[in-house]
């Protein structure tokens, strides 16, 4: 597979662009869709099949605040966990619990406000940065993937043209997972969330 750079998903854009806007993707190794899930705090009686597009759209027709939806899919050994209308992982309980005794990469996009990568092992932060600012790193490891993000178009000397698709395509070089839009287009196994916590500060 080729390695990845921030055009190769330029595809979410233009396919998806309602979500687009704002979402969250963690990709978790190791783990099942279910056990993900099961760390996130769903029930397994909760599980059921349910399309991103339908999350999408009952979001942008909610009165207040939408209904939070949480779904899963499995590429390479990694179950990549979708949060089209929330961002629960991007809670340190939350992404220390998914990574426990495994390895996590999460991308929080809030398109004009926000273009987060985290990378956790085991429940420590290794790097975290915000694509506005990708010299401004923090983590135990603030330095190790700077070489990939330079190659992404993350070398803080220019305004990336995408920020959110060069996060989706540094999360590829990172765990060797591309996603596809086909990947998106379908009914994925999911859960509504009971309610939504408060929004992660880093």
């Amino acid at each position: 597979m080729a390695v990845a750079c921030a055009r190769d998903y330029a595809w979410l854009r233009e396919t998806q662009p309602d979500l687009a806007e704002a979402y969250c993707l963690s990709y978790v190794r190791g783990l099942s869709k279910a056990a993900a899930l099961g760390r996130l705090g769903v029930a397994e009686r909760d599980l059921r099949s349910l399309p991103i597009a339908e999350a999408v759209e009952a979001a942008l027709c909610a009165e207040g605040r939408p209904p939070m939806t949480v779904h899963a899919l499995s590429v390479n050994g990694w179950t990549v966990i979708v949060e089209p209308t929330g961002c629960r992982v991007t809670r340190p309980e939350c992404y220390r619990a998914l990574s426990a005794e495994t390895e996590l990469v999460s991308v929080r996009v809030l398109m004009g406000h926000r273009y987060e990568f985290r990378w956790v092992i085991d429940g420590v932060l290794q790097t975290f940065f915000d694509a506005r600012a990708p010299r401004v790193r923090r983590g135990t490891r603030p330095d190790a993937l700077a070489a990939q993000m330079g190659a992404v178009g993350l070398d803080g000397q220019t305004p990336a043209t995408d920020p959110g698709a060069a996060v989706l395509a540094l999360a590829d070089r990172v765990t060797g997972v591309r996603i596809r839009s086909s990947h998106l287009a379908g009914p994925l196994l999911g859960a509504e969330l009971d309610a939504a916590l408060p929004i992660a500060q880093r």
